[in-house]
C-alpha cells in the first residue's frame, strides 16, 4: 500500500484519530492511512525507517500526548516529524503548539489546524501536501462523513492547564501526571521564563520521604530528570528557585494492573470492551 498519512496520537484523542481516518479516506485509500498510538506503541527501531516514508505526518496534539513524552517519545518524534513542509499539527484541546517545540528540537515550516476548523479545511491542508495537485474540498462528498467527536473533555483539560501556569508566577509546568512504576522514565520541569539553572531545585514528597534533586538543562526553558522509585499512589512535588518554592504538582505512580483498571474505567461497558479486544 502507498504510505500516504500518518496520524500520530495519545489514547485520549483516539476518537479524532478515528474521525480523521473516515475524513481522509475520501481523498486516499484507507490503507494508506496509519494511525499510530503514541501512549501504547513499542518504538521499535525500525519504524524510524518506516514512518518517515508517510507524504503526510499529521501530529495530533493533545494535553494527552503531552504527558506521555518522554525521552524516547521526544526523540522518536524528532525522527519522525520531518521534513517540517510533511508535518501537519492538530490542536485538540490546546492553544498553541508552543510547549511542543520548547520539548521538541523541530524545524519551523510545519502547518497547524485546529479543532475548531471545518473538515473541508483539513482535506484542503493534506492533501495540498501529498497532491499538490488536489481537487478543490468541494469536490469532496463528505455527506456520509460523521461529525467530529466532542471535544468537552479535552477543553477541562485545557482549562485545568491553563490554570496551573497562571497560578504560577514562574509558569513552571511539571510533566508527565502520571508514572509507571515498573518503567519510571523520565520528569519534565517545563518553564515559561529561563531560571538559574544552579537555583533550580526539584522535591518529591512521598511516604514520609523528601528527596531534593537538581535537574539536568535540556535547554533554557526544558530541564529534565530520571523519575525516582516510588511505591503506587500520588507523589507531591515542589519545584524550588532559590529557597522559594515556584509551583506545586503531583504525580500518580501507577502500577500495570492500575492501568488496566484506568482503562477499564474509561469504558461504558467493560464486558463488552473486553470482548472487543479478545
Amino acid at each position: 500500500n502507498t504510505k500516504d498519512i500518518l496520524v500520530i496520537y495519545e489514547q485520549e484523542a483516539q476518537e479524532w484519530a478515528l474521525y480523521l481516518r473516515s475524513l481522509f479516506g475520501h481523498v486516499v485509500n484507507k490503507g494508506g492511512i496509519l494511525l499510530y498510538n503514541l501512549g501504547t506503541s513499542s518504538l521499535k527501531h525500525q519504524e524510524l525507517f518506516s514512518l518517515p516514508c508517510y507524504r503526510c505526518k499529521l501530529l495530533i496534539l493533545s494535553c494527552g500526548l503531552l504527558n506521555c513524552l518522554n525521552r524516547k517519545r521526544i526523540y522518536f518524534l524528532e525522527q519522525v516529524l520531518k521534513p517540517p513542509d510533511n508535518v501537519v499539527i492538530l490542536l485538540c484541546g490546546v492553544e498553541n503548539s508552543e510547549i511542543l517545540h520548547e520539548i521538541l528540537t523541530l524545524d519551523g515550516g510545519s502547518k497547524e489546524i485546529s479543532t475548531d476548523q471545518e473538515p473541508e479545511e483539513y482535506i484542503s491542508v493534506v492533501t495540498g501536501i501529498i497532491q499538490p495537485d488536489h481537487q478543490t474540498s468541494s469536490d469532496v462528498n463528505l455527506s456520509d462523513v460523521r461529525g467530529p467527536p466532542e471535544k468537552t473533555d479535552l477543553n477541562f483539560k485545557t482549562e485545568v492547564l491553563s490554570e496551573t501556569l497562571e497560578i504560577n508566577e514562574q509558569s513552571i509546568l511539571v510533566l508527565p501526571g502520571r508514572i509507571s512504576c515498573e518503567n519510571p522514565g523520565e520528569i519534565f520541569i517545563l518553564l515559561k521564563d529561563e531560571i538559574d539553572d544552579e537555583t533550580l531545585e526539584v522535591e518529591f514528597i512521598a511516604d514520609n520521604q523528601r528527596i531534593r534533586i537538581q535537574p539536568t538543562s535540556w535547554n533554557k526553558k526544558v530541564k529534565y530528570m530520571k523519575a525516582l522509585d516510588f511505591p503506587a499512589g500520588p507523589v507531591y512535588v515542589n519545584v524550588y528557585c532559590g529557597r522559594v518554592i515556584r509551583t506545586t504538582a503531583q504525580i500518580d505512580y501507577y502500577t500495570a494492573l492500575d492501568e488496566i483498571e484506568h482503562i477499564f474505567e474509561k469504558v461504558a461497558d467493560p464486558i463488552a470492551f473486553t470482548c472487543q479486544v479478545s
